[in-house]
C-alpha cells in the first residue's frame, strides 16, 4: 500500500516580495491617484456653490426687476389740461420723469426719478399717497455696489441720497435704462420737462441690469411699459 509522502522543502533563501524601490513607485503612483481623485470632488464642489450663488442672485434680481416693474406700471404723471408747459422761472413738475446718469467705481450707471401710486411704507408709516421714487446705485463701505430705492411722499422733501434707503438689489454691476418714445425710438435719458422730449413722457421704459462678479457676469433685460403717459406737445 502506497503511502503519501510530503515533499521535502530544501532550505535555501525566501526571493518573493517587493524591493525598496517598488514600494516608492506604488505609494507615488498612490499618491497622484487620490490628488486627482479629491481635486475632483473640490472642483465637483465648488461648481455647486458657484451655482448656488448664481441662483441667489438670479432671484434677487428677478425680485429687483418685480419691484420696478410694480413701481413705473403704477407711475402718475401731471397731464393736460392740469400740466401746462413751464415758463423760464418756473418751479419744476414735481411729478416729472428725469432720467438720468451718475458715475460711480468708474462705471456710467442710469438713474431713474418718477412718481408712483405704488408707495411702500416702512418704519411704521401708516400713509399713503403719491410717492416720489428714485432708483440709483450706491457703493457701500466693503466697495461692492447697490442698487437703492428711495421712496418719499408728497411734499417732496431735496433728494439726498440715504444709507437707510433700502437696498432693491446687491452685487450691483451694471444698470442701464432705454427710454421709448410714443413712436418706438430710443434715448438713454429723458426729462419730461425738457423741450427737448416735447414735454412728453415716455411710453416705456426698458431695464438692463447686470448682477454678480467680474468674472460670472449674469444680465437681466425686460420692457416695462407705463400705463399712463403725456403725450408730445405739438
Amino acid at each position: 500500500m502506497n503511502k503519501w509522502r510530503w515533499p521535502r522543502l530544501r532550505a535555501g533563501i525566501f526571493t518573493g516580495g517587493f524591493t525598496l524601490l517598488e514600494i516608492v513607485v506604488a505609494i507615488f503612483i498612490f499618491a497622484v491617484v487620490i490628488t486627482t481623485v479629491f481635486g475632483s470632488f473640490r472642483a465637483v464642489f465648488s461648481s455647486t456653490d458657484a451655482v448656488g450663488g448664481d441662483v441667489a442672485l438670479m432671484a434677487s434680481a428677478r425680485t429687483c426687476l418685480a419691484r420696478m416693474a410694480t413701481d413705473m406700471e403704477s407711475a402718475y404723471i401731471a397731464d393736460y389740461p392740469l400740466y401746462r408747459v413751464p415758463e423760464f422761472d418756473d418751479p419744476p413738475d414735481p411729478y416729472r420723469i428725469v432720467g438720468d446718469a451718475t458715475d460711480l467705481a468708474g462705471i456710467h450707471f442710469s438713474r431713474l426719478q418718477f412718481t408712483s401710486l405704488a408707495h411702500l411704507v416702512l418704519n411704521r408709516d401708516p400713509r399713503q399717497g403719491i410717492a416720489r421714487i428714485i432708483y440709483y446705485a450706491d457703493q457701500l463701505p466693503d466697495d461692492s455696489l447697490v442698487l437703492r430705492r428711495a421712496d418719499d411722499l408728497y411734499p417732496f422733501p431735496e433728494f439726498e441720497e440715504s444709507e437707510d434707503d433700502p437696498i432693491l438689489c446687491d452685487h450691483l454691476l451694471d444698470l442701464k435704462l432705454v427710454y421709448v418714445d410714443d413712436e418706438g425710438e430710443t434715448q438713454e435719458q429723458w426729462d419730461s420737462e425738457s423741450a427737448d422730449n416735447a414735454y412728453a413722457t415716455p411710453r416705456s421704459v426698458e431695464v438692463r441690469l447686470k448682477v454678480g462678479t467680474s468674472s460670472r457676469p449674469i444680465l437681466f433685460t425686460t420692457r416695462i411699459p407705463l400705463h399712463v403717459y403725456r403725450k408730445a406737445k405739438e
